[in-house]
């Protein structure tokens, strides 16, 4: 039987990790289709084209812009996006109000013009605190205006099969039923009566490590690229994010300096350089003389990887050292940590593909929310 299209509307859709994932969402009949993306980066724009198959918008979102593609494709019954916001705190002035926050109240715009049964808005997990917490309310109090009951949580990723321990805030707004997130949570309900979710561990859960997701591409030296695969798909992972692929593409390392290579030599995993013990066993001439908390560390290979941020081939600025090899993480190493599939073709720059990575939505995360969606609210 053919499947039931629950008709999506993906907002900041970036490369389209969210509208892959939800698109690999079923239950019983029902599926999610994407049938238009809106974003203002061309290169995101043509990835999400080249692997989804729909040309999004390139455009800022707006209300205007949103009423022409409902136009186009008719009503839509989900509408998800991650609006950027900066949480700069604004004395006397409301949240929604400040120019900062415009493509937040952009997305409920959307919202209110479309009436969708539900929509998901994603964020980083500082969300909730942006303000001293007045964009939250304002937000959950704007959703609960127009009709929706409101679900805010943070989830993380790697209990959902993504081999990076990521953690996103989530909200999710329906017209109808009782949204309960996936996976096994805790749940409390805070004294305005939201549910407030937290995923602080993923104890218990089936991990995937680093090297479940990587043990198949070949060895890189800094600055080097390999376009095929080393051995055949050791793990249930490895089989399924090649299914299709014959080479895996964009395997290719930042081209560090001599010098940098070997003060990454010096560090262990799970450790960084400004560790006092490893500190010590640096060479004066090789120790970095600033960075951040996260910086210049090696993943541990037994464990998911750290959060993959924009920066992740950057090891100054990134928890991003190769377990055993003495680099970044390659573009393709990247794209697997957040669950893209292999035959996923990133467009644009390298500068490009690695922003592109770094930004998205894992697609095994973005599959959990809409399998419950589906289940619970369609």
């Amino acid at each position: 039987m053919k499947a039931k299209s629950i008709k999506c509307l993906d907002l900041f859709s970036g490369c389209g990790g969210m509208s892959l994932g939800l698109s690999w969402a079923r239950h019983g009949q029902l599926a999610i289709e994407s049938v238009a993306a809106i974003d203002i980066w061309a290169a995101a724009c043509e990835t999400y084209e080249r692997n989804l198959g729909i040309a999004p918008r390139v455009e800022r979102v707006s209300a205007e812009l949103v009423s022409e593609v409902l136009d186009q494709v008719g009503s839509v019954d989900l509408i998800v996006g991650g609006p950027p916001c900066q949480g700069f705190s604004t004395s006397g002035k409301r949240a929604l109000s400040d120019k900062r926050n415009h493509l937040v109240k952009s997305f409920l715009d959307a919202v209110e013009l479309a009436q969708p049964k539900a929509f998901v808005m994603e964020n980083v997990t500082g969300f909730t605190t942006f303000q001293n917490g007045h964009l939250f309310d304002e937000v959950v109090q704007r959703a609960m205006a127009l009709g929706y009951q409101v679900h805010p949580g943070v989830l993380l990723a790697s209990r959902f099969g993504v081999p990076q321990r990521r953690r996103r805030f989530i909200l999710v707004g329906t017209r109808s039923g009782t949204f309960r997130f996936p996976g096994r949570i805790d749940t409390d309900v805070s004294s305005d009566g939201l549910l407030e979710v937290d995923q602080k561990t993923d104890a218990g859960f089936s991990l995937v490590s680093f090297y479940d997701a990587t043990s198949d591409l070949p060895r890189l030296a800094a600055g080097e690229q390999v376009d095929r695969y080393s051995k055949a798909p050791q793990n249930d992972f490895q089989r399924w994010i090649r299914t299709g692929s014959s080479k895996p593409s964009d395997h290719v390392s930042p081209n560090h300096n001599p010098k940098f290579v070997e003060l990454l030599s010096h560090i262990p995993q799970g450790k960084s350089a400004f560790d006092p013990d490893v500190f010590r066993e640096i060479p004066k001439r090789l120790r970095p003389r600033s960075g951040f908390a996260n910086s210049y560390a090696r993943i541990r290979g037994s464990q998911p990887a750290p959060t993959i941020t924009r920066n992740f081939t950057t090891p100054s600025s990134a928890n991003c050292i190769h377990p055993r090899q003495h680099r970044a993480l390659s573009l393709r190493e990247g794209a697997r940590c957040q669950s893209f599939p292999d035959t996923f073709e990133f467009m644009g720059s390298m500068s490009d593909k690695r922003l592109q990575i770094g930004n998205a939505v894992p697609p095994l995360l973005a599959r959990a929310i809409g399998n419950a969606l589906l289940e619970l609210c369609f």
